[in-house]
């Protein structure tokens, strides 16, 4: 019995200095951890703003998401867009925003094509091409197939998007 006292007497100092120690780290960890949050709660406000309809290119350019719909084109960054004829009319939604885009270096529009879309596509890259015939512009240009929208929850796609990339039935008409 005497022994076991000794032991716990030995043991008393021990526990207090692990006591001790164990709660300065539980202190240093909870102020680690609101530090952490705090960035990763700037890091993604910063990212909301610009993540929708700006793509990061290693080279530290972006790119700038346009998408190409049968009869026309849609700015996702602005929701602005413009009518298939009238894609590079002066003072359309697409032209200033080329103009916008393409006045910094590195920036470019990536073009995400829906089904039936190459005639809009080939519009808004040749207006590119007349709206800077001595500049070698890059774009870039994402075919939205049946394969990449099963990749995206449908309930993540904006309606205007949905009703393109829902299959249609064979008796079933063409969005408009």
């Amino acid at each position: 019995m005497f022994v076991l006292a000794r032991q716990e007497e030995n043991n008393a100092p021990m526990m207090a200095i692990f006591g001790g120690v164990f709660a300065l780290m539980l202190v240093f960890l909870l102020l680690v951890n609101l530090y952490s949050n705090e960035e990763v709660r700037e890091r993604l406000e910063q990212a909301s703003e610009h993540g929708l309809y700006r793509i990061q290119r290693m080279d530290g350019g972006a790119g700038y998401a346009v998408i190409v719909f049968p009869d026309a084109v849609r700015i996702v960054e602005t929701g602005d867009g413009a009518s298939l004829g009238a894609i590079c009319a002066p003072g359309s939604a697409f032209v200033d925003y080329a103009r916008r885009i393409y006045d910094e270096a590195r920036q470019q529009i990536v073009f995400f094509l829906l089904e039936g879309s190459i005639g809009a596509m080939f519009e808004a890259r040749e207006c590119l091409r007349d709206l800077w015939p001595e500049r070698r512009l890059t774009i870039g240009w994402v075919v939205a197939d049946g394969e990449l929208l099963k990749s995206v929850s449908l309930d993540d796609i904006p309606s205007y998007i949905r009703e393109h990339a829902e299959p249609l039935a064979p008796d079933q008409p063409a969005p408009q």
